[in-house]
């Protein structure tokens, strides 16, 4: 997408204003994206990276809190970036980083995201039939957990609530053959 104010550089900042209920999206290149006054706020140059120093902290530190010099930190084995460059860049140094430093990454997603995983969104035509597999994928989540605790009245309830959707479905499975407590 091009940015809308030179109509020259790709755009890499999306903004949606809203006035009176009236939502505008405006895309912009960072250089046109930086003189804009109207939102509120400006862009900078490391300004994710500060973001995501202000998560972890300036520095690296180990499990009792001491701080860990950048030589002893652990570093990728296909780049050899350490979480502090990451931290400083706001990028990966290479696609083993993200195993390399996954608890890391978990952390500030959670603290960013709420969550790590990425669920997206549901295309409208089957939407109704991919909310229902995915509630049944939950319920017999929760169906095992209950069977394991041995708590087999509300795991008989689950298991009713599982065949309901699934026969909604058109599942030719309920998944619940060779159970214990078998309808």
């Amino acid at each position: 997408m091009i940015c809308q104010n030179c109509m020259q550089r790709e755009s890499v900042v999306h903004l949606t204003k809203i006035v009176n209920g009236q939502a505008t999206q405006m895309h912009f290149c960072q250089e046109c994206a930086q003189k804009v006054q109207g939102f509120g706020f400006t862009l900078y140059p490391g300004m994710l990276s500060d973001f995501l120093q202000a998560l972890f902290g300036h520095q690296a530190v180990d499990n009792s809190g001491q701080a860990i010099s950048e030589d002893q930190q652990e570093k990728c084995p296909g780049c050899e970036s350490t979480i502090s460059q990451i931290q400083q860049t706001g990028r990966m140094g290479c696609s083993k980083c993200y195993d390399t430093f996954q608890s890391q990454m978990e952390l500030l997603l959670r603290r960013i995201h709420g969550g790590v995983n990425h669920v997206g969104k549901v295309p409208a035509r089957s939407g109704a039939a991919i909310k229902n597999r995915k509630i049944i994928t939950e319920l017999r989540s929760k169906l095992q957990e209950l069977i394991d605790k041995e708590e087999f009245e509300e795991a008989a309830i689950i298991r009713d609530r599982i065949r309901e959707l699934d026969n909604n479905t058109g599942g030719e499975s309920d998944g619940l053959q060779g159970t214990a407590f078998q309808g």
